[in-house]
């Protein structure tokens, strides 16, 4: 009997001593990618349980800073690229250096030289693109073009091939009494993308890399890019924006185009997974096409993932991040809608990724991804979400709108 105790006692204390919790703060739209591998994680690791908690895009910027400053952070959380979110986060020694875990597990192998450059900041978080890597992530995310398919076949158009096209296709939409782009303008970010794709256009897609990596190094108001702000102040001006977008949320623009409001949506691949719940076959996709040929658009990895500098096992918590950069989890992000850094394995579930796919692959190829605007300095979130949405409501011109942003790469 003292034995059998004593076995007990000892199978008791062994399953205690193993126990582990891995806690994580994600923005939202990573929960459906989450929630499978958290499971597939507790599963191969007896004793370990993932405690995921989320918010939504807006909350989550405005707090992850606040949260891993906390005395007792999240062990493992997403950050935002660029000096707003990661530049902070490192400044204060938020976050831990990943080079060694990236080693053991071999993540550099994985993407050509210079592709994690986005992840790569000096030690004290001064410069960035290149130096220690801080984060990584599995995902990538472009800004492409979606469109209802029934409204341009009956408008006689088929995907633009160029820039040219694109604008005789938003014409088109107008005469016809159709809304061109939905856009939900009143959250500011989401212009963002939409400069970002209307600047990727006339703007050489390295330029706009190295001025993001080095803005203060690089010169913001050139001639291709007032051509740039010109072209989205015509736009503006044409009502193809309609007329109240400035009033409309992101989330309501997306729901007003999968219930059939607007031709074009100029927007992220994560709403692939949404669009094509809300829409099926009638949904496309395409890279915006530049005025000179090729493609260009925003585009970078996902959010990436974070240790916290006070987590208590970040062995663990990079564990779990070697899970999610595994080969063995890249058919998953297929099946949860998201667009694999890594090659899958599987065909795409759907025709609507497929196209994002495609999309995303002819960005990679003509290595014509922009970044985000907003990643240059410290304040430039505010700075160009302001400027675009005076110039989305006639409040500024191109020309002003230039000029701002100029002053602010200087900061």
């Amino acid at each position: 009997m003292k034995k059998l105790l004593l076995i007990l006692f000892s199978l008791m204390f062994s399953i205690s001593a193993s126990a582990e919790t891995l806690r994580i703060l994600a923005e939202a739209g990573d929960e459906a990618t989450l929630t499978r591998a958290a499971a597939q994680f507790e599963e191969a690791n007896p004793g370990v349980t993932v405690e995921a908690s989320y918010l939504g895009w807006d909350d989550f910027m405005a707090t992850i800073k606040l949260k891993l400053s906390d005395n007792n952070p999240p062990d493992l959380a997403h950050g935002n690229q660029g000096f707003t979110v990661d530049g902070t986060l490192i400044q204060n020694g938020l976050v831990i250096p990943l080079d060694a875990y990236a080693d053991k597990y071999g993540w550099k192998k994985s993407f050509a030289d210079g592709s994690l450059a986005e992840f790569s900041w000096s030690e004290d978080g001064s410069t960035w693109g290149s130096g220690t890597l801080y984060g990584i992530s599995p995902v990538a995310e472009d800004v492409i073009v979606y469109y209802n398919k029934s409204k341009l076949d009956a408008l006689g158009l088929s995907v633009p091939k160029n820039f040219a096209e694109f604008e005789k296709a938003l014409a088109a939409s107008k005469n016809a009494g159709e809304l061109p782009i939905m856009l939900g303008g009143a959250d500011g970010w989401p212009i963002i993308h939409v400069w970002g794709l209307i600047e990727g256009a006339f703007v050489d897609p390295e330029q706009t890399r190295s001025w993001i990596f080095d803005a203060k190094g690089n010169e913001y108001a050139t001639s291709s890019r007032r051509q740039a702000a010109d072209k989205l102040e015509e736009m503006v001006k044409a009502g193809y924006f309609g007329n109240d977008s400035l009033g409309i949320g992101y989330d309501d623009a997306n729901a007003m185009f999968i219930d059939g409001e607007g031709v074009f949506n100029l927007t992220g691949t994560w709403m692939t997974a949404q669009l094509n719940e809300g829409m099926g076959d009638n949904v496309g996709a395409f890279a915006m096409p530049r005025s000179t040929g090729g493609v260009a658009g925003g585009g970078s990895f996902a959010l990436p993932w974070h240790i916290s500098s006070k987590s208590a096992n970040p062995d663990l918590a990079a564990k779990f991040i070697a899970h999610l950069m595994s080969t063995d989890f890249v058919d998953d992000l297929m099946e949860v809608g998201r667009v694999p850094a890594q090659a899958p394995t599987i065909d795409p579930t759907s025709n609507l990724q497929a196209e994002v796919i495609a999309a995303s692959n002819k960005l990679v190829g003509s290595n014509a991804k922009t970044f985000y605007t907003d990643w240059a300095t410290p304040g430039m979130y505010d700075t160009v979400t302001q400027e675009l949405q005076k110039l989305l409501g006639g409040a500024a011109t191109a020309s002003e709108f230039i000029d701002a942003m100029a002053a602010e790469s200087k900061n």
